[in-house]
């Protein structure tokens, strides 16, 4: 006789909804923001509610491919639970703890909760918890602190989340308006003058004689426009408040609107899109624009790193990791250089904040306490001190490194 399903094994079966996992089943589908400065001001707001788990996850198509990573998260979530007894929690503590360690993990194990970002942000404390959206991730890391680990969501909110991209051709531009929740198109500008062909022939009856004065004709109308789309770009940016540009084109055109900007505007653009303009949806506005805002934070730390080798011998830069804590605590880091994949545990010192990779120091810095990984740590002050974050793989540098505002000549 042959088997019978069993009525639990059917119902199971007909609860579960098509294209999903059993794992993506049991986990929660949560409200991922990604309007960033609300919800910066909703964690701000929280009062004192026990201890709280930060988690900055990087899902750049990297990180996607083959779901890696969820590999890693799952890594560093078991890291920071065999931390929780050597930080000194007690028993009741670590199972509450333990228990927010999973459910930020499960938060990642919906892809829906994922959708629309190259980072997400997860923070989780006691009956609360909280998902933003962020264009990049300085660095994926898992943090149990007293108040949520915000200092990226502020540097964030600081240089803003808002970018208007243009998309011009000889005779068109498309302006669109682009932000973590949406991607708005806006009043399209066209060339009602421009000709439309580009191709001269002797029996066409263009204007002018011959094929010199028609190309001529041609190259004219293009600037024209493009220099018409430079004065609506220079008045939307004003009015709308945009913190970044992008252009793009096809062939020749994709740079061609750059010259035209004023010096100002063109300090915004972060990057160059090559797409049809006729052709481009929202959607793939958004993806591409997404992808050059972290195209330009990786550009700016390979930059830093290199800026790093010549500044070293002469003192205006520090490389490995006591050396720069010692730099971030006097105040003299500009920019924080910090390897993605390094983990250094180490102390902090109470009473003055120093981080170190060693628990000796003076008796007036106070009892030292563990800390799990004071690359994380270094981050978050470098981030309160106003400096910039690259984060580089160590090629060139041992795990941390700076660039420095002054020199302290040693007494």
């Amino acid at each position: 006789m042959g088997a019978t399903a069993s009525p639990s094994s059917s119902s199971r079966k007909k609860s579960a909804r098509p294209g999903r996992t059993p794992r993506e089943e049991r986990a929660p589908e949560v409200s991922v923001t990604g309007d960033v400065p609300t919800a910066l001001a909703e964690l701000l707001a929280l009062e004192d509610q026990g201890w709280v788990v930060s988690c900055y996850q990087k899902l750049e198509p990297g990180d996607r491919s083959g779901e890696k990573y969820r590999i890693k998260l799952k890594n560093r979530i078991a890291r920071a639970k065999d931390r929780l007894k050597v930080l000194g929690f007690g028993h009741d503590e670590r199972e509450r703890l333990t228990a927010e360690l999973d459910r930020v993990e499960g938060v990642f194990a919906r892809a829906r909760n994922l959708d629309g970002s190259r980072g997400v942000a997860v923070f989780a404390g006691d009956g609360w918890l909280r998902a933003v959206r962020l264009p990049f991730v300085l660095r994926s890391r898992v943090i149990v602190d007293r108040t949520p680990v915000v200092s990226e969501l502020v540097a964030l909110t600081e240089a803003g989340t808002r970018v208007l991209v243009v998309l011009a051709d000889r005779l068109h531009a498309r302006l669109f308006d682009v932000n973590l929740e949406a991607v708005h198109e806006l009043d399209s500008i066209i060339e009602p003058t421009a000709s439309q062909s580009t191709k001269w022939r002797p029996d066409s009856n263009a204007p002018g004689e011959g094929e010199y004065r028609f190309h001529s004709r041609i190259r004219e109308e293009k600037h024209r426009h493009l220099a018409r789309v430079a004065d609506a770009l220079s008045r939307t940016f004003r009015q709308r408040a945009f913190d970044g540009l992008v252009v793009g084109g096809i062939g020749p055109d994709v740079e061609a609107l750059l010259p035209h900007l004023p010096t100002d505007l063109r300090d915004k653009v972060i990057g160059v899109m090559r797409t049809a303009p006729k052709k481009a949806t929202p959607a793939e506005v958004r993806e591409h624009a997404m992808a050059l805002w972290a195209e330009a934070a990786d550009a700016a730390a390979a930059d830093a790193v290199g800026e790093l080798e010549g500044l070293k011998t002469s003192g205006w830069g520090t490389d490995g990791v006591e050396p720069t804590l010692r730099a971030l605590s006097l105040g003299q880091v500009r920019t924080l250089i910090v390897d993605p994949d390094a983990v250094v545990p180490g102390f902090r010192f109470p009473d003055s904040g120093r981080l170190s990779t060693s628990s000796s120091g003076l008796e007036s810095e106070g009892q030292p306490a563990p800390v799990a990984d004071v690359l994380d740590d270094a981050m978050e002050d470098a981030l309160r001190q106003r400096a910039r974050v690259a984060v580089a793989r160590g090629d060139g540098f041992d795990a941390l490194a700076a660039l420095l505002r002054f020199r302290i000549t040693p007494k």
